[in-house]
């Protein structure tokens, strides 16, 4: 063997090498973490026609734990979800004014995630308290919704920064006056309000009770 050939092969030794302590020390670290507490809703395809709606119990969800909440992985939540937004603007009987919000995901109070079909815009309400007396509520609007396409949205609260990723690209960010309240095991998740929805599609609906970092972004 000549003195070439074993230099490549020391080559693609070192990168196998290489390759398998970045999938060992990364890769399989975050992809256990999410398949570990990721909380799958649904993964078949459901129309929010006007007929729809639908509601989840966190405790249902985790029956084997004491709190939603994942120690030393973060406060906050990450929501994941596919979407397609058909254009049915003025077109089509809504059940209610196509001019208002339809709800699409909602846990108790915050967040309410919802569209807006007239002015096609994604809504992210959030509440914090910035004063121990009384909450206050913050939304967050992304307006350059496609429509007529399935996309992927990953909405991150990490402690006090919210971040919207739209298809792997983050859309939109904003850091909060202060910490956002997370519910614990007695919320409920609500998919839909019957005779307001927005008329479009979901799949593949899911929680994560910890804020995903972006290396977890990327495997997703």
């Amino acid at each position: 063997m000549n003195s070439s050939v074993m230099y490549i092969l020391i080559i693609i030794f070192v990168l196998i090498i290489i390759y398998l302590v970045y999938y060992y020390y990364y890769y399989v670290q975050y992809y256990s973490n999410m398949s570990k507490y990721q909380l799958k809703l649904f993964n078949d395809e459901i129309e929010l026609n006007n007929e729809y709606e639908n509601t989840f119990i966190i405790a249902n969800l985790i029956p084997n734990r004491s709190t939603l909440y994942v120690p030393k992985l973060g406060y906050g939540l990450s929501f994941i979800w596919e979407m397609y937004i058909p254009n049915k603007n003025g077109n089509e009987k809504w059940n209610n004014s196509y001019n208002i919000l339809k709800p699409i995901m909602s846990m108790n109070d915050s967040p309410q995630i919802s569209y807006h079909p007239k002015k096609n815009y994604l809504s992210i309400i959030l509440k914090y308290r910035n004063n121990p007396f009384y909450a206050q509520y913050t939304e967050l609007k992304y307006d350059k919704i496609k429509q007529q396409k399935w996309c992927k949205y990953i909405l991150i609260i990490n402690g006090r920064n919210i971040q919207l990723y739209i298809d792997g690209t983050i859309v939109l960010a904003q850091y909060l006056p202060s910490l956002p309240v997370i519910y614990d095991l007695t919320s409920e998740i609500a998919l839909g309000k019957k005779n307001n929805n927005f008329l479009g599609k979901l799949r593949n609906v899911s929680l994560i009770p910890y804020p995903l970092s972006i290396n977890e972004i990327t495997y997703l």
